[in-house]
């Protein structure tokens, strides 16, 4: 019996300790499945003197997304009292049309690397400001916008 309780445990902890990685990961659902332009998302992460941490933005979407790209702002406001910004354009589809993101039914998942092996020389906390840059009002088919942030390899 202690026999199969440990089988059982072992796979479960090695499930867990994948994640370990990960230090900060929200998400926020769009309204009626659409991301509005004006509709910028924040996020707050804790840091601590001494983090190199990678950040990702995270698109979750409907398999009917009418776009083959994304195009968004992000900003970070670090404690430090530094800005920087930069406008991005994804792609979510490859050269033959097919999603980049892992597809399960009506949901589709991609995380994108907005900025890697960012140092913080101070702890506090690092806002991060989405803004969807699509140059229509409604950006239909998007779930949910969301920031996943890790511990950088080379960093730590």
């Amino acid at each position: 019996m202690n026999r199969i309780i440990l089988i059982s445990i072992i796979p479960l902890l090695l499930l867990t300790s994948c994640g370990n990685d990960v230090v900060f990961r929200k998400y926020n659902k769009m309204a009626n499945v659409s991301w509005n332009r004006f509709d910028i998302q924040n996020f707050e992460v804790p840091v601590k003197k001494g983090d190199v941490l990678d950040f990702y933005l995270s698109i979750r979407h409907h398999p009917d997304f009418p776009f083959d790209k994304i195009w968004v702002n992000v900003t970070f406001y670090t404690p430090e009292g530094t800005m920087r910004s930069r406008d991005y354009e994804f792609d979510l589809k490859d050269k033959d049309g097919k999603w980049l993101s892992d597809c399960m039914g009506e949901l589709c998942d991609i995380d994108l690397p907005i900025h890697k092996e960012l140092a913080f020389n101070k702890t506090g906390t690092c806002r991060v400001r989405v803004e969807n840059k699509n140059s229509k009002y409604e950006t239909p088919g998007i779930i949910e916008v969301g920031l996943v942030v890790k511990k950088s390899k080379t960093g730590n």
